[in-house]
């Protein structure tokens, strides 16, 4: 059987995206079938035709596509038809909602007749995340464009809540979404860090940027380190230009000993940070899926989120997290509940713990071959 994936971007490029296709796109490779991925010869930012056209990376057959042009990550290929047919697939998985690439597979599908995919990956952001301009096309994509939805087999939908989002907003009918979230792989090591070593350490991991709302976390420590003194935010990953007005706000209201920026941090080296910390915070109003919350499950830290989307999924409020209201005094309450109260801390370490363990990669992926012998049938 020949699977081709169709994605925005591939490695080298990193990204939850890319990280997806890679794990699912060799797991099939391993497993015998003939797998292609065809992608954009570009980087996320630039970089058009700076990598190999054709390239082979752990079994799989890369394809990189000429753009002819790109908006943001999105890219349109008029070489992507011509490709298609060159290879023959028996299975297309597109990957995506609303890139080009959708409409020119859902159309190609009606005539060569192969079984086709759509993993849509969430994207219904909300309009302060992506700005007016983006989000305005996106719900007038979801509007016009839906009607392709009809000419895909099945959509993959991350999450519950995505499932919801495809019925209500996209007209979808329930037996053609099928529930796969993304995986994590566990450490591979054990991190013991004694509690005097973790405790009042407050961590955020992910992009420094306006769509993870991070002011909110900032300007929550104004309350926490009234609370509890020593307590200390530490923030994790790269700087997409917001560092300098977290600075600027942490310096006007005397927070600057408080907060701790360490840049990216990638591998395993992440999860010793995340076991180093006492709860780890995700303020973002809505999560595609919230891969970072079931990273810091695994080893056993409790989250505070806020807002809807992929967050209540994979850090159930009571079981893994606490979930509050998204203003600075609610917030921050429930961030110092979980410092001040060591039970309610273990309980939810231990539920965050076995909750993550259900996403190692080993029990999701075996899920996607499911769907594709059934395809195939």
């Amino acid at each position: 059987m020949r699977i081709v994936h169709v994605t925005p971007l591939y490695a080298p490029v990193v990204g939850g995206v890319e990280e997806v296709v890679k794990r699912v796109a060799e797991f099939s490779a391993m497993h015998g079938y003939d797998v292609y991925v065809v992608t954009y010869n570009r980087l996320r930012q630039g970089g058009a035709g700076s990598l190999p056209r054709y390239e082979n990376i752990n079994g799989v057959h890369v394809v990189r596509l000429r753009p002819d042009f790109t908006l943001s990550h999105g890219s349109y290929s008029s070489e992507l038809p011509i490709v298609l047919r060159e290879l023959r697939p028996d299975i297309v998985h597109v990957h995506v909602w609303r890139h080009p690439h959708v409409f020119q597979v859902a159309k190609l599908r009606k005539i060569m007749k192969f079984k086709a995919v759509l993993h849509g990956h969430a994207p219904f952001h909300l309009i302060h995340q992506i700005g007016f301009t983006l989000w305005l096309y996106h719900r007038l994509g979801d509007l016009t464009l839906k009607r392709y939805l009809d000419l895909y087999d099945i959509y993959i939908a991350l999450t519950p809540h995505e499932r919801d989002i495809v019925a209500q907003r996209l007209k979808l009918p329930s037996d053609k979404v099928v529930i796969i979230p993304n995986g994590i792989n566990p450490p591979k090591n054990n991190y013991h860090v004694s509690e005097n070593d973790r405790w009042n350490k407050i961590l955020f991991l992910g992009r420094m940027s306006r769509e993870k709302n991070l002011l909110l976390l900032i300007k929550s420590m104004e309350y926490i380190v009234k609370a509890i003194k020593d307590a200390k935010l530490i923030l994790v990953g790269p700087d997409e230009g917001l560092m300098k007005k977290v600075y600027g706000y942490a310096k006007s209201r005397g927070l600057t000993r408080a907060i701790k920026y360490l840049g990216p941090i990638y591998g395993d080296e992440k999860f010793r940070i995340y076991a180093g910390s006492a709860v780890f915070a995700l303020p973002s109003l809505y999560e595609a899926f919230g891969i970072t919350l079931l990273e810091a499950g695994i080893v056993g830290t409790p989250s505070v989120i806020t807002g809807q989307g992929g967050q209540i999924y994979t850090a159930p409020p009571g079981i893994a997290s606490i979930l509050a209201k998204p203003n600075p005094k609610d917030y921050s309450e429930a961030i110092t509940t979980i410092l001040s109260d060591k039970k309610l801390w273990e309980k939810l370490s231990q539920g965050a713990r076995e909750w993550a363990q259900q996403f190692a990669w080993n029990k999701i992926l075996p899920k996607y071959e499911k769907q594709y012998k059934q395809l195939a049938i």
